[in-house]
């Protein structure tokens, strides 16, 4: 369009680097099949869209989902299948700078410092581990002043989760001397909750962390009052025998399965919550679910959420539903009072690299964000 503003020229190309596949990749097959080459540019943005030059994009297990095509237990939220001829870039969250802007942009221009969360289903926006992205300026954060591109990278999807967990607890966490548990406290996502829940201006939580014993130290660096290494013994157990030991107002899940329920819902107090960021089978995008398993687990999540409504329930039963893009006002909220992402490794943009961060990511054990470095 005529109206549109454009970046310095030089920047007029037909293709760019980006990892990608042309097929879905068999279960634990992404390492050996992504690969880093030359795609088309996206194109020209429309309306309010605007292109964005990537700086940095982090390596999650559910962007190894994604090409699997197993998120969800591969029963919903599909991407657009990859082909030869069209190859699908992987990577759903970045942090970069704005190129250029669509004839309708009111918020942002050319050079300004934007993060996000790609919405990869309704919009079929496109992957991140590139040189460019597309996205509609409505569904783009503006970076803080002095905030580093990996950093940024890094907390984009714990500020969309953790954002959403948040609000889902808000009801339980009025008062004061309350008690919140953080079960994963060390991962990607768990590391930012440590620190929302301890930075928190008003009434100061007391926040418990469970993580190996590996990680403890650098957990109570983030703020965690209290540390429970979970390969000692069940940290349910754990816990119910600390002398003085209150019970919990929240307890935030990033591990998932029915072992961690199992242990945290008795620690919770009446009208606390457990609210989970997986659900009650663990590690769900790791395989295809069968019928009969993915039809159980939606009926336990339904049952969970029914039982919750009884007025003889103590506790009710949440699970973080949030549907992207990352909206400004989540990552204001997680990230406002300094929160962000514990980052375990950063890479280049590079083929060997890039492998051996997508196995480490798909080991659920990562030590906490892996992002990839475009300006390396």
């Amino acid at each position: 369009g005529g109206a549109m503003s454009v970046a310095p020229s030089g920047d007029a190309r037909s293709t760019m680097k980006a990892a990608h596949v042309t097929s879905w990749c068999a279960v634990g097959t992404v390492p050996d099949k992504i690969s880093i080459g030359d795609v088309p540019v996206p194109p020209d943005p429309v309306k309010n869209e605007v292109l964005i030059s990537v700086k940095a994009s982090s390596v999650n297990v559910d962007d190894v989902a994604l090409l699997q095509d197993t998120v969800g237990g591969g029963w919903f939220a599909h991407a657009r299948a990859p082909t030869v001829g069209n190859a699908y870039v992987g990577g759903c969250d970045y942090a970069g700078v704005v190129l250029k802007c669509g004839p309708e942009c009111k918020i942002l221009k050319v050079g300004d410092r934007v993060c996000g969360v790609q919405d990869i289903w309704m919009k079929q926006r496109p992957g991140t581990w590139a040189e460019q992205t597309l996205a509609g300026e409505d569904e783009v954060c503006p970076m803080p002043e002095g905030m580093p591109f990996v950093d940024a990278a890094a907390v984009a999807m714990g500020a969309f989760v953790c954002g959403d967990m948040w609000k889902r607890a808000v009801k339980a966490l009025k008062g004061a001397d309350l008690r919140c548990l953080v079960v994963g406290a060390s991962g990607g996502l768990g590391s930012v909750m440590v620190q929302m829940l301890s930075k928190r201006e008003g009434e100061k939580l007391h926040v418990t962390a469970v993580c190996s014993g590996a990680n403890a130290d650098k957990v109570r660096a983030l703020g965690a009052d209290e540390v429970v290494d979970y390969s000692v013994g069940p940290f349910g157990q754990q816990l119910a025998a600390t002398p003085g030991g209150g019970k919990f107002a929240a307890v935030f899940d990033f591990v998932g399965g029915r072992d961690v329920e199992a242990n945290a819902r008795p620690l919770l107090r009446r009208g606390g919550r457990f609210i989970t960021a997986v659900g009650p089978v663990l590690n769900p995008q790791d395989r295809v679910l069968s019928c009969g398993e993915f039809t159980g687990a939606q009926c336990g999540l339904l049952g969970r959420a029914l039982r919750g409504c009884l007025p003889c329930t103590g506790s009710k039963y949440d699970i973080a539903m949030s549907y992207p893009p990352l909206k400004p006002d989540d990552f204001q909220l997680v990230t406002g009072g300094g929160a962000r992402a514990l980052v375990a490794l950063v890479v280049p943009f590079q083929e060997g690299p890039l492998r051996e961060a997508v196995r480490r990511a798909s080991s659920h054990h990562p030590g906490g964000r892996i992002v990839m470095d475009l300006e390396l």
